[in-house]
């Protein structure tokens, strides 16, 4: 049987906390700066540890962007993703919510530098 097969999701299903808050909880230590480029701040929640690169292979995959984009890791389950087009930026947004490894993916657009404490 395929897996979440007749399971039925209610739509007005939310998450407690804001994206916002939720990265803000997870940041310490040291300073995450914008870009120039049209930049989003995301975080892979879960606790347990993966591969980087398993991830950003997974998004490159299945992100369908018109200009290249790349994806930086700034903290344990925390990446920087820069596009070259805002339009991009704002496609990912629109496809939301994404998820890696059956963990919700927390994205907020990042227009300021963030302190991490």
């Amino acid at each position: 049987m395929e897996e979440g097969a007749g399971e039925k999701r209610e739509s007005n299903e939310e998450i407690s906390l804001h994206a916002k808050e939720l990265i803000q909880l997870s940041v310490k230590s040291s300073m995450v700066m914008p870009n120039d480029k049209p930049t989003l701040i995301c975080l892979v929640w879960t606790k347990k540890s993966f591969n980087p690169e398993s991830f950003r292979t997974q998004m490159k995959s299945i992100w369908k962007t018109k200009k290249k984009f790349e994806i930086q890791l700034v903290g344990q389950n925390l990446f920087l993703i820069v596009f070259d087009l805002e339009e991009d930026l704002e496609t990912v947004l629109e496809g939301r919510p994404w998820l890696f490894r059956k963990n919700i993916i927390l994205f907020d657009r990042l227009t300021r530098s963030i302190a991490r404490d």
